[in-house]
């Protein structure tokens, strides 16, 4: 999405009666979630015009009640609910929601806030009212180009400076969403000593992102360099802030763009075709460059198989209940003796 756009034309047409905010870049889900609080509460009345609710447990007449009161003192009403999931909402009347949803008051804004990976479920007709009645915007990470000058301007506020190539170097290092670049850059920009952040800086006190860490995993197992694969794994599964369920998923997602591009340079396709494969990564050419390096230590067939094996071990982890580690540890080995 075009954030810049999006919010222009908030702050130009006013808000909607209802919102979906979801996707993966929760800065910009959050920082538009404030756009429209400035637009709906007149200063002052936050206490009596905002209300908000837990989508697990949500009682649809409580929400309701809410948004038909008049608003005290101001024009607007605003009701935030978090992570609402039909699913795992029990007690609630969906017709009602459904009703609810079609008749928002037109003093009132009923904005719908799902956290990254917790997407609404389309299956269910609240989930399509939702969608048919109100304005759902999918907060997705900037381009490359527009990340790396926001990073530059994130450390000029910090009396520091950072060229193109270094921002490049800590989104590589420390991954692209912006909520987790804030902290790392503050962190870079403290250590540093003197006025421009280098790479030094970066490797001396960033955290790594553990995609960060997978993809140099699967650089060094197409390489052959099977004892820094497992030292890379071993420093993935250190990470107590990354279930094994999360990180298979990561490497099951770097062994699919390995393997579209691994059969696109076999049949001597360009970017532009991996792009189109890969939407993903449309912007980033820097991570075309390097999955066509790694890709190289791969046949198409080692890539497809070791797709299967990462399917098997998720498989395994959430039907048997397996030691995410030690399933972890086994793949890294199957997927050696595969090459071997």
């Amino acid at each position: 999405m075009d954030y810049g756009a999006e919010v222009k034309k908030l702050r130009r047409d006013g808000p909607d009666r209802v919102y979906i905010l979801r996707g993966e870049e929760d800065y910009l889900r959050d920082s538009y979630l404030q756009e429209l609080k400035n637009l709906c509460l007149a200063e002052g009345t936050e206490a009596f015009n905002y209300h908000r609710f837990q989508g697990p447990g949500l009682d649809v007449g409580r929400l309701r009640e809410s948004a038909e009161a008049m608003p005290f003192m101001g024009e607007r009403t605003l009701m935030e609910v978090r992570d609402f999931e039909p699913s795992r909402t029990s007690g609630y009347d969906p017709e009602a929601l459904k009703a609810f949803l079609e008749d928002v008051p037109e003093w009132a804004t009923a904005v719908f806030v799902f956290s990254p990976g917790r997407d609404p479920d389309g299956k269910y007709g609240a989930v399509k009212t939702m969608r048919k009645v109100g304005t759902d915007l999918e907060f997705t990470s900037p381009g490359a180009g527009e990340l790396v000058r926001w990073i530059a301007r994130r450390a000029e506020s910090m009396d520091k400076t950072i060229d193109p190539s270094t921002a490049q170097y800590l989104m590589e290092v420390c991954g692209r969403r912006m909520n987790t670049l804030i902290p790392e850059l503050t962190k870079v920009a403290g250590y540093a000593k003197g006025k421009a952040i280098t790479r030094a800086d970066i490797d001396a006190v960033a955290k790594k992102a553990p995609e960060a860490t997978i993809r140099q995993m699967l650089l060094a197992l197409g390489s052959g360099r099977y004892d820094d694969a497992a030292g890379l794994l071993a420093e993935l599964l250190a990470d107590k802030d990354e279930p094994p369920q999360k990180q298979i998923a990561a490497v099951s997602n770097q062994f699919r763009q390995l393997y579209v591009t691994r059969v696109a340079m076999d049949s001597g396709k360009g970017d532009e075709f991996i792009v189109a494969c890969l939407p993903e990564l449309k912007g980033w050419w820097g991570d075309i460059s390097r999955l066509k390096q790694t890709a190289r230590g791969y046949t198409a067939d080692q890539l497809a198989q070791a797709v299967r094996l990462c399917v098997r071990c998720d498989y395994a982890m959430k039907d048997t209940g397996g030691d995410g580690a030690v399933l972890m540890k086994e793949l890294l080995l199957r997927l050696a003796m595969d090459r071997s």
